[in-house]
């Protein structure tokens, strides 16, 4: 059955709320997350958001931004941006082949 023929939409990744937690760094890139440029490098400081809700494309994650050398960027204030969990997912899934 096509989605034309009124198949249900591809459900979206589920990543456990165990996949991300508190101290974890996350690097996610421009696209995966909201609102910024470049890539994001976010030592988390918090639970993530979301997690644990199967379906939702989006999740909320806060922490301290870091640039590429570790070092803490923005004055080390915290930071809460969007996340997209198939970013988180694929972070576990390993280089494509």
């Amino acid at each position: 059955m096509t989605a034309a023929e009124g198949a249900p939409p591809p459900a979206a990744p589920v990543v456990s709320a165990g996949t991300v937690t508190v101290g974890d760094l996350v690097t996610v890139g421009e696209a995966d997350y909201c609102y910024g440029t470049g890539p994001l490098r976010l030592r988390l400081t918090a639970p993530p958001i979301g997690l644990d809700r199967v379906g939702l494309e989006w999740v909320e994650l806060t922490g301290v931004p870091l640039h590429p050398d570790g070092s803490v960027a923005q004055g080390g204030r915290s930071r809460t941006v969007l996340v997209r969990v198939a970013a988180l997912h694929r972070r576990f899934a390993g280089p494509a082949r």
